[in-house]
């Protein structure tokens, strides 16, 4: 995978992280990656990134949906969709934590992902108190999503 120096190799890093099937390598790439911010390229880049969070976190929202729409109650693989959540959040700070970003943008788009996982984790949280035994509550609080600062 090419190192991006230029606005059009940043888009096709983005395009590879919103399709998720090689996350790794392209940040990779991407932390080692330059670009001057010439003037409307800032904004692009922005919008660019922003599109990618947004359609990120739509797939993981939806792909959470499904887990547990086909859970049949089993609160292992609740633990585990809520892992993977969670798992998502994080890749997506590191996401925005590239080299080309000016600090305040990076802390713009990071605390854009902490409020979305501490929407969720909220939402669930409300959700889990219809449970009479407890569990659903204790599972949703032990693996919590928006818990995005350990490794």
């Amino acid at each position: 995978m090419k190192i991006p120096t230029m606005y059009l190799d940043w888009v096709e890093c983005f395009d590879i992280v919103k399709k998720g099937t090689d996350d790794k390598e392209v940040l990779n790439c991407m932390k080692s990656g330059t670009l001057t911010l010439a003037a409307g390229v800032g904004g692009r880049v922005a919008k660019q990134m922003n599109e990618v969070i947004q359609l990120r976190l739509k797939k993981a929202s939806d792909k959470f949906s499904r887990a547990m729409d086909f859970n049949n109650g089993d609160l292992n693989m609740l633990a585990n969709s809520l892992i993977l959540l969670r798992k998502e959040f994080k890749f997506l700070i590191e996401f925005v934590n590239i080299p080309i970003l000016p600090e305040e943008d990076i802390k713009a788009f990071v605390d854009i992902i902490k409020k979305q996982a501490d929407l969720m984790q909220e939402s669930l949280e409300k959700t889990s108190r219809t449970d009479r035994t407890g569990m659903l509550a204790s599972v949703i609080k032990k693996n919590r999503i928006n818990n995005l600062e350990d490794k």
